[in-house]
């Protein structure tokens, strides 16, 4: 295998800890115990997240502890930098990192590369909707999921205690903006906690709680057949969520959600599940973008005219051969590119013949809550208990390391067995708007020209268009 010129092993540093990240550095063990490559690893966390079964956490039904493994343990072969990614010299080959937990321990430290991966992933998307990155949880966050479950939790402490059924009721209004996979599972699963943690509020009459899931377009689940959509849809009614499709959100405040028909729902929690975009610092490289800031690459999964960087994941534009649009920024495909850039990678240091990127999506699967799913398998459709054994058993399999998979199964038995989890940690958790807040925005809701929807009366508007 070709060397560096000083005959050194050739230093691979992988910028992201998420699945693309972690896989590749993975998929290069064999060349790194070999001593013929150095991995270097940088990452936010020094944790990897099993970010499928993060809705789970949401209901109680797993632990935060489950679904996270120390990369070091995944990757022992590799070196873990635990910082973010700041900048990259590409005529040096450096990349800069601020190392440190804390901000004023944090300080800039820089890394030599022979060949450079980026795995940046994503960050939550806004399309500019006015108070959605202030007064919703997103759930692309671990500690925003956690912090979630925390507010669900209190918002049912507080309707145990309080008089008014109207405030009962907008206190368990929950709205989930985003009709996808991520918006499906985590409404399933917040329908799921309320569920099966109402019967232990006694105050609380059945049917107080809302849970109501806002798609713009015109049915859910777009990356399905059209007959698996509507089945999740008809499966999610029958479980008591809402299903408004075609209703486009233009704003949020503290205690609504407005939309583009004039009319709005009180919610004291609005959750927001439309979407990623690239991680915006990919724009400061002076690396070739596409329309959306992506990294553009060609078919081996190398940045275009720079043949030492490479990018995968949610920061890259990979384009299907078959649709002749870039692959969708889901896990399954993050894992595939992965894999393959592992083995070019190699490939180029040992002058061998680089593989295009070729994939075709095997399925989807969505899980709908109390052991239920959806499973989109290519030409065959399952649904319900079977599609749920179906993607707990995928999830299993692909959950790194043995020792969280028997945990993992452990989790799944007891959940079965026990009552859910009602503890509320309050620990260093995105705090839920004031009640001043909350007041001062239910005058102005109650003062400005509209209808307002309120908790206990559902208006469905049209109007179609992407969140």
């Amino acid at each position: 295998m070709k060397r560096a010129q000083d005959n050194r092993p050739t230093r691979i540093v992988i910028a992201g800890g998420g699945f693309a990240g972690v896989t590749t550095a993975h998929a290069l063990r064999k060349a790194a115990r070999a001593g013929d490559i150095e991995v270097a690893v940088i990452s936010r966390e020094n944790a990897f997240v099993f970010y499928p079964l993060m809705p789970e956490v949401i209901s109680g039904a797993l632990r935060v502890e489950t679904i996270l493994t120390s990369i070091r343990h995944v990757v022992p072969h590799a070196r873990l930098y635990a910082g973010e990614l700041t900048g990259i010299d590409l005529e040096r080959r450096t990349v800069t990192i601020q190392h440190g937990l804390y901000q004023h321990q944090q300080h800039p430290l820089e890394l030599p590369y022979d060949h450079l991966v980026l795995a940046l992933g994503g960050v939550p998307a806004t399309f500019g909707i006015p108070g959605l990155d202030d007064y919703t949880f997103d759930v692309q966050r671990l500690s925003n999921a956690f912090a979630l479950r925390n507010h669900l939790i209190d918002l049912l402490e507080q309707a145990d205690i309080e008089s008014d059924p109207d405030e009962q009721r907008r206190l368990l209004t929950v709205v989930v903006i985003g009709g996808g996979p991520t918006g499906v599972e985590v409404a399933a699963e917040i329908r799921s906690l309320f569920t099966h943690a109402l019967p232990f509020y006694r105050n609380i009459r059945p049917g107080t709680e809302r849970i109501v899931l806002v798609e713009a377009l015109p049915r859910l689940l777009t990356g399905f057949p059209e007959e698996a959509a509507e089945r999740a849809a008809r499966e999610l009614r029958q479980r008591g969520i809402e299903v408004s499709l075609e209703r486009k959100v233009v704003r949020v405040d503290p205690a609504a959600v407005m939309f583009d028909d004039g009319t709005s729902i009180e919610s004291r929690t609005v959750v927001s599940a439309i979407g990623v975009e690239p991680n915006p610092i990919v724009r400061s490289f002076g690396l070739p973008l596409d329309s959306r800031g992506r990294l553009l690459v060609d078919e081996f999964l190398r940045v275009a005219g720079f043949p030492d960087v490479w990018a995968i994941g949610d920061n890259a534009a990979v384009t299907d051969p078959a649709t002749g649009r870039p692959y969708a920024p889901t896990a399954q495909h993050a894992v595939r590119q992965a894999k393959l850039l592992a083995r070019n990678l190699v490939a180029s240091l040992s002058g061998r013949p680089l593989e295009p990127m070729r994939y075709r999506t095997r399925g989807m699967m969505v899980t709908l809550g109390d052991h239920a799913a959806i499973a989109w398998l290519g030409r065959v459709t399952v649904t319900g208990f079977p599609a749920w054994w179906l993607w707990r058993t995928y999830a299993l399999l692909q959950i790194p390391r043995w020792d969280r998979r028997i945990r993992l199964a452990m989790e799944w038995t007891l959940d079965l067995l026990f009552p859910p989890e009602l503890v509320q940690l309050k620990v260093g958790q995105p705090a839920p708007a004031t009640r001043r807040l909350v007041e001062a925005a239910l005058r102005r809701l109650r003062e400005a020209p509209g209808p307002v929807e309120s908790p206990a009366s559902p208006v469905v508007s049209s109007g179609a268009r992407r969140q």
